[in-house]
């Protein structure tokens, strides 16, 4: 949708909330700074015509990361395992938020409380019950999944706001390395600086998974309490 041009011609679309998320959508994915002024600009209006509908910028970034969640979550085969579910789900959520980077950057602090929001939890809860998991252990890996994946995909969306050269945040400068006094760093430091922050984060969702696993074995022989 070109908001600019629609918005400029009288009575061609009605402003509304969903009319106003989809502009501010497509305002985000280009990194530019997501505000009343550019939005009203973006919709040919007068930014006070958004205030209308959002109160303030808190509550349109929280319908921004809802509209997002409910778009990553429409990624995920329904039909597919657990495992499957998780993995595809924190890789689309990761990339979804990374490509709207100025708002996946706040996606970590601020929780939208909208229906995107609590379809997710319940998704998750479920895939960890379908994976054998008892309800406390349930709770607590689904605190980590969200948290996890919410972090990442932040991460990932301040890197592209502040970074153009796609270095990595993590690793640092490993030129000066010591082969004598850090044998085993100096070994892989080719290795370190050609992996990805997207690529850690992945292997990451990996760990996590096979922790599911072996807590959700644990249960079944009984090691924990149901």
């Amino acid at each position: 949708m070109n908001g600019a041009k629609a918005g400029k011609t009288p009575g061609r679309q009605h402003l509304d909330r969903e009319v106003i998320l989809s502009a501010a959508i497509d305002l985000a994915a280009t990194g530019s700074a997501i505000t009343f002024r550019a939005l009203g600009a973006a919709l040919g209006t007068d930014p006070t015509a958004v205030y209308r509908h959002f109160r303030d910028k808190q509550e349109l970034m929280q319908a921004l990361m809802d509209r997002l969640i409910i778009a990553a979550q429409a990624e995920v085969d329904p039909e597919a395992s657990w495992r499957d579910q998780l993995h595809d789900g924190a890789v689309h959520t990761i990339d979804t938020f990374a490509a709207h980077p100025r708002v996946g950057a706040e996606v970590a602090a601020i929780a939208t409380g909208g229906p995107g929001e609590l379809a997710a939890i319940n998704w998750i809860l479920t895939q960890l019950e379908r994976a054998g998991l008892a309800k406390d252990q349930a709770v607590r890996h689904y605190a980590a999944y969200s948290s996890y994946v919410l972090s990442a995909a932040a991460t990932l969306s301040s890197q592209r706001l502040h970074e153009d050269d796609g270095s990595t945040w993590w690793v640092g400068d490993l030129r000066a390395v010591d082969a004598a006094r850090l044998p085993a760093l100096a070994k892989v430091i080719t290795e370190l600086a050609e992996l990805s922050d997207r690529d850690v984060f992945l292997t990451g969702i990996e760990v996590f998974l096979d922790s599911v696993e072996a807590s959700a074995r644990g249960a079944a022989d009984g090691d924990v309490p149901r």
